[in-house]
Order: C-alpha cells, then sequence, then structure tokens
C-alpha cells in the first residue's frame, strides 16, 4: 500500500509540474515498459528509444490521467501508440525509399533501353554506382538523402540551409548528369566491342 500511495502522490504533484516526482515515476515504471517495448520490438535500442519517447509523451499528457487509473496500464497504452507509429513509420519510409529506389531504378534503365540500338547488355545499376562516384560531394550527398536516406526536399533544405527550390532544381540537375554519365558509359562500353 505504501508503494501505491507513493505512485499516487507522485503522479498528483508530476500533474502539478513537479519534474522529481515524475523522474520517480520513470524509474519506478521504466523496466516495466522496456520489457513491454522490447516484446513487442526486438531491436534493444528501437524499443529504448520507444521508451524514451512514451515518456516524453505521458509527460506532455498527465493533466489527462485519471486519478485512481493503474498508471503502468496508462503508460503502456501510451508505448502501444508510440510503437504503433513508429512501426508505421517504418513502413511509410519503407515504401517511399523503394519508390525513390524505383525511381533511379527507372532512369538507369530508360537510359539503357534509349540505347537499344547498342549490342551491349548492361547492368544499369552498376553503371549508375560507378556515375554516383565521379559526382561531387555535395551532389552525391544530395541523391543519398534523398534516395538513400529518404529524406523529404523540405528536410534537405533544412539540413543543408538551402531553399526547397535550391533543393529540387539542383537534384533534377544531378538526376541529368547521372543520365548523360550513364548514357556516355554505355557509348564506352559499346564502342569496346
Amino acid at each position: 500500500m505504501t508503494v501505491k500511495f507513493d505512485i499516487e502522490s507522485d503522479i498528483k504533484t508530476a500533474r502539478d509540474g513537479d519534474t522529481v516526482a515524475f523522474g520517480r515515476l520513470i524509474r519506478e515504471h521504466e523496466k516495466m515498459l522496456l520489457a513491454f517495448a522490447l516484446y513487442r520490438m526486438p531491436v534493444r535500442e528501437e524499443a529504448k528509444e520507444v521508451v524514451q519517447d512514451t515518456f516524453i509523451r505521458a509527460y506532455e499528457q498527465i493533466a489527462e490521467f485519471r486519478p485512481g487509473a493503474d498508471f503502468g496500464v496508462w503508460l503502456r497504452s501510451i508505448c502501444r501508440y508510440m510503437i504503433l507509429n513508429r512501426v508505421h513509420e517504418y513502413t511509410r519510409r519503407k515504401q517511399k525509399h523503394d519508390n525513390y529506389k524505383e525511381q533511379l531504378s527507372i532512369l538507369a534503365v530508360q537510359v539503357v533501353h534509349a540505347n537499344q540500338d547498342m549490342d551491349y547488355v548492361s547492368d544499369p545499376y552498376a553503371q549508375l554506382a560507378e556515375c554516383m562516384t565521379k559526382l561531387p560531394d555535395q551532389s552525391r550527398e544530395l541523391i543519398v538523402d534523398r534516395y538513400h536516406n529518404t529524406l523529404s526536399i523540405h528536410d534537405i533544405s533544412e539540413k543543408t540551409g538551402r531553399t526547397t527550390t535550391w533543393v529540387t532544381s539542383t537534384l533534377h540537375r544531378v538526376r541529368g548528369v547521372l543520365r548523360t554519365c550513364i548514357e556516355k558509359h554505355l557509348k564506352e562500353k559499346n564502342n569496346e566491342q
């Protein structure tokens, strides 16, 4: 009974803005919450991040906690929501990444198909990779951020300190450079044969 009273007291004072009391609530529940998250997310670092996010959200929403309710159950419901968000975000980013990867593949394949009269059959991914190494660092970083790291134009703009218009036009120009490089590579390979 003493522990429950202390938890209820900490909840009450945490609702009033006492961060020390909330810190005690965290220490009291973090092992349980980590076990809960690990059961659903077997990657330990991901589970730890979700638990941290859960405590942040719980702190932001502590005023909504109903006095007398089970604080652990409330935390687990927040954690479940955070896990679902993480999985949804992962799925969204993977789809986005797959889409961008497909766009780059289409670019490489279009170049190969545009040069159908050539006898040389090549691997467009290998050509793309080779052409990527020839890009200046800044251009290569833009391509990696956009297509590998799946950052949005806005995110790249914030990261680089450039406008979204600059990012969009530079990416367009760099894709053109990649297309030209792949075409040149194809012609060179064709002339070698």
